[in-house]
């Protein structure tokens, strides 16, 4: 499980004390190709709750033990906020899910949930390093440049993560894919960040997979 480095997570009384917020709606903003990155999660709860922008979510299934995924929260008002997808887990997040704050030692208990009570995440190794911040790009097939939609989300990112730290870009290998291709796309990726301010840049070329017609590409920053 990933964490957001450098995100500070403080004791949220209200909403410890509540029960867990439900994503309402899921909704796509930006241009196609359409990742993951682009959805964004409509949440029943806000200020009120205690949930500020920044904030981590855990998010699980009612009648299912498994951890789906994380959001992070990037709009909030008194009632109602907006998040994105931090980290992918084994299935898409759906309307009725269930988002906990992340640094809560234990998730409550929901009363009439199939299955009973939902298991907590595991407690941070305070030891560990810090997980990284993580975002996915495509490539069109056999193109090895950034659309202006991907560039804008590398900015974002940039401005969201800060430049510092230690970054990684997953170029991972595709059915037909040459090696000179993957490696002009990871080339793409690490100009980009210089220009953005990005000082640390190593490449991963390591298998990975994501769901969709298009090439992945993966970039994350890395505390430490």
């Amino acid at each position: 499980m990933f964490l957001s480095a450098g995100l500070v997570l403080g004791p949220v009384p209200h909403l410890t004390a509540q029960a867990p917020l439900h994503i309402m709606d899921v909704i796509r903003k930006g241009d196609p190709p359409f990742g993951p990155g682009d959805r964004v999660y409509l949440l029943d709860g806000g200020r009120d709750q205690g949930v500020r922008p920044g904030a981590c979510l855990a998010v699980r299934r009612p009648g299912d033990p498994r951890l789906l995924g994380w959001l992070q929260v990037t709009e909030a008002d008194a009632r109602r906020s907006e998040a994105r997808l931090m980290r992918e887990g084994p299935t898409y997040l759906l309307k009725g899910d269930l988002a906990w704050r992340s640094d809560l030692e234990a998730l409550p208990a929901v009363p009439g949930l199939a299955g009973g009570p939902l298991a907590a995440p595991p407690s941070p190794d305070r030891g560990a390093q810090a997980p990284p911040w993580e975002g996915l790009l495509f490539f069109l097939p056999q193109r090895d440049e950034l659309s202006p939609a991907g560039q804008r989300k590398l900015a974002e990112w940039v401005a969201a993560w800060g430049g510092g730290g230690r970054w990684i870009v997953q170029v991972p290998a595709a059915k037909g894919l040459s090696p000179e291709l993957q490696r002009r796309r990871a080339e793409t990726l690490r100009t980009a960040l210089i220009t953005l301010g990005v000082v640390s840049i190593e490449i991963d070329v390591s298998p990975r997979k994501a769901a969709g017609k298009y090439d992945p590409a993966w970039v994350r920053r890395q505390d430490g």
